[in-house]
């Protein structure tokens, strides 16, 4: 079926059929799931959280150091 559109003064011309279609998943398929899998996960990405955090820290400490000890040579 086509459809027509006007839209700042310019045709457009639209098939309906041509359209894609969404595959449908089943609802109704059964998973495992494991809570140890789970809660191991998550355990590995709060660690990596406070690894990714110390050495953010670390590096602006750093940072902050050698522009005072370069502030107090220059000096």
């Amino acid at each position: 079926m086509l459809k027509t559109y006007f839209h700042n003064s310019k045709h457009i011309s639209e098939n309906k059929s041509q359209k894609k279609t969404i595959p449908t998943q089943y609802i109704d398929q059964k998973r495992i799931v494991d809570i140890n899998k789970l809660l191991n996960a998550v355990r590995i990405e709060k660690k990596n959280e406070t690894k990714k955090k110390i050495i953010f820290y670390s590096s602006v400490i750093l940072t902050l150091g050698l522009f005072a000890t370069l502030i107090t040579i220059i000096k």
